[in-house]
């Protein structure tokens, strides 16, 4: 029954099919006689709506990818602060304690942190890496770009780091930028220079870090060049030259004055001209540097010697006298050395020290014989000069020992058996005055005198040694006069005879060093 059922339908189905293949056919034959281009253009008409299709489809997923990156980027940039560049941190301002910093805004910051530490360079860390911050970094908040560190080391480098945090979360530190700290300077100069009018043109011997600017304050004493220090000297006086020692990004700004004091001279040949003063000395422009005393009864000195760390003074009126030695540096008696001469000095009215033979040599006023005594053995020893003298000096620049007497002040030449190197005549004072002992330096001699009062005005009277000339004289009001040196900075230092059982040694503010120079 299910069969025949099977049969009646198919053959219910037949005619319709032979209905749809004949359609077919002759919708086949039909298209078999279109004109090829049009069926290209349909196929192609197909195509197009296709791709249009496709186009659409794949544009609304890329906008819709498009759609979701922008929610979470936005969300990411309302929420996550932005990143400091480390090349915008500079420092704007540095001093020997501290370093000022800035940098570039981050978007979305609230906050920034800046880590601090002395610059170390490790295997494991490099300028170019982020920052891992732990417990060796100090850490300051700011809530704005900029900010001075305190509290640093001189001279020192500093590695600082950046990071900008938002209210709600943290961002990334920045690469480190490395800032040292300024270091101080010094001027080295000296502090006070002396010359004469007749001096030529001369610099400021100054040394610092950095460039250094001279300015005078009186060109009508001095006119100085700004930047090389050289000054030429226009009249006398006194006048202050400031040395500044410009800033930079690696030193602070110093500045030091140094005082130029100009005496006004003209250098005539010595013999028999007449004296003029030209500077004094007093207790204003002078102070005490060394409070001496005599020993074994000799009590009155006589003049003195200079090694740089001992001053050697000759005491006594007669017999053997006494040599003491005192320590430059130290006070009172401390260190007070007494030494007994083999030989009598009688009045040593002359003494000096030579360190080219590490030898004091005493003469005995209106006497050529002079005494010897070596400091490093102790031997004592006497010969004679061509010249009477009543003062003897040593000028350890110029390594001549010079002798005065009323009549002729002279220099020999110690390495060459005490030859005389030179002679010039002495100069006229008026009134009655006593030759007490000479210094030397630089080829200057210093004549001390004292006048009929030895407690009241005393002089000192400058040559130049090596051109027979006069400069001029100083007046003194320290007491007796006995003797003068000149120390390792090259002032004027005068042994004074005082009135009571103590005697002083002064040092003036007279510069010989830089006075000799440029005669």
């Amino acid at each position: 029954m299910a069969d025949e059922t099977k049969a009646v339908e198919n053959e219910n189905k037949t005619p319709r099919l032979h209905a749809v293949r004949g359609h077919l056919k002759k919708l086949h034959e039909n298209l078999k006689k279109r004109p090829p281009g049009k069926l290209k253009r349909r196929r192609r008409r197909i195509s197009r709506k296709r791709q249009r299709r496709q186009f659409f489809v794949m544009l609304g997923i890329w906008l819709f990818a498009c759609f979701v990156a922008f929610v979470v980027i936005y969300e990411h940039y309302q929420i996550y602060p932005g990143l400091v560049e480390r090349d915008t941190i500079v420092a704007t301002d540095r001093g020997t304690e501290y370093v000022t910093i800035n940098w570039g805004e981050a978007r979305n910051t609230a906050k920034y942190k800046i880590y601090v530490r002395e610059h170390r360079r490790s295997l494991t860390e490099d300028n170019d890496e982020r920052v891992k911050v732990d417990d060796t970094w100090d850490e300051y908040t700011v809530t704005k770009p900029g900010i001075k560190i305190d509290g640093l080391k001189e001279g020192t480098s500093y590695s600082f780091a950046i990071r900008a945090d938002s209210e709600e979360k943290e961002g990334l530190s920045t690469q480190m930028r490395n800032f040292r700290t300024k270091s101080t300077q010094s001027i080295k100069a000296m502090r006070r220079i002396t010359k004469f009018t007749a001096s030529k043109p001369f610099k400021i011997d100054a040394e610092a870090e950095t460039n250094l600017k001279f300015e005078s304050s009186d060109e009508e004493v001095a006119k100085i060049d700004s930047g090389t220090g050289n000054i030429v000297l226009t009249g006398p006086g006194t006048v202050e030259i400031t040395v500044t020692a410009q800033a930079t990004k690696e030193f602070e700004e110093d500045k030091t004055t140094v005082e130029l004091e100009v005496l006004e001279t003209t250098p005539v040949k010595a013999g028999g001209a007449r004296a003029h003063n030209i500077y004094h000395l007093d207790s204003d422009n002078c102070e005490i540097v060394k409070t001496v005393t005599g020993a074994d009864g000799h009590v009155v000195p006589q003049a003195f010697g200079y090694t740089g760390d001992k001053y050697i003074i000759a005491y006594g009126m007669s017999g053997q006298g006494r040599i003491v030695m005192y320590p430059v540096e130290g006070e009172g008696e401390e260190g007070k050395e007494v030494i007994a001469p083999s030989i009598a000095m009688s009045h040593p009215n002359g003494f000096t020290y030579a360190d080219e033979n590490k030898t004091c040599y005493s003469a005995k006023g209106w006497s050529s014989r002079v005494i010897t005594y070596n400091t490093e053995t102790g031997k004592m020893d006497a010969f004679n000069l061509r010249y009477g003298c009543s003062g003897i000096g040593y000028d350890r620049k110029e390594k001549k020992l010079y002798t005065s007497s009323r009549t002729v002040m002279a220099s020999y030449d110690i390495s060459d058996g005490y030859s005389v190197a030179n002679t010039c005549g002495v100069v006229r004072h008026s009134g009655s005055m006593a030759t007490q002992d000479i210094g030397g330096h630089g080829g200057i001699m210093l004549r001390c005198l004292s006048g009929s009062n030895k407690h009241g005005t005393n002089y000192i009277d400058l040559y130049d040694m090596r051109n027979g000339t006069y400069l001029g004289t100083l007046t003194c009001d320290l007491s007796e006069v006995e003797s003068a040196i000149v120390n390792k900075d090259g002032f004027l230092e005068i042994l004074a005879n005082n009135t009571g059982s103590e005697d002083y040694i002064w040092r003036t503010d007279l510069n010989i060093e830089t006075l000799a120079e440029g005669l």
